[in-house]
């Protein structure tokens, strides 16, 4: 049985858009996963240790048989095809990061593992994506839509749809 998921997508060292892509078409060519939605991509600039570069971002909606801590398992090895490495340190530069957001209705709060991510409702550039392709959708925990949540997210920091032709 397939479930619906969120994912959030970034990344802020070499090529960002293929970095993005790549990463979509990854998950799209599992057997076990299907995209179904994908997020125009949001230029943001770094939050928490801001001497880096800008990040692209994006959201996007999939399907999928496996179970929570075997998606995050697959997207992990994602990550490191792409390029990241296996000891990444938290909120450095990365050339894609890929967070479980959410998962149906599920909650997860395990040591690696926390769904509805555990900073959903404080990143903008998170909530502005996923409001574009799910506004109406209930994360679990909130009991608020997405649409909710972006109204009242304390992170009102800049963040545009990056145009894709510009960086052609």
């Amino acid at each position: 049985m397939s479930e619906q998921v969120f994912l959030g997508l970034g990344s802020n060292i070499g090529d960002k858009e293929t970095n993005l892509f790549s990463a979509i078409a990854a998950l799209d060519l599992r057997e076990d996963c299907s995209v179904i939605k994908t997020a125009s991509i949001y230029e943001t600039a770094p939050l928490y240790k801001i001497d880096q570069p800008i990040f692209l971002n994006t959201v996007i909606e999939i399907t999928t048989s496996l179970i929570p801590e075997d998606l995050l398992l697959e997207c992990q090895k994602i990550e490191v095809m792409l390029g990241r490495p296996k000891d990444h340190k938290k909120n450095l530069p990365r050339v894609i990061d890929i967070d479980i957001l959410c998962f149906k209705t599920i909650l997860v709060k395990l040591p690696n593992l926390e769904i509805p991510h555990i900073d959903l409702r404080n990143r903008r550039f998170v909530l502005l994506p996923f409001s574009e392709i799910a506004p109406d959708y209930i994360v679990s925990g909130y009991r608020k839509t997405v649409r909710d949540l972006l109204k009242i997210c304390p992170d009102q920091s800049l963040v545009k749809i990056h145009n894709l032709e510009k960086s052609a």
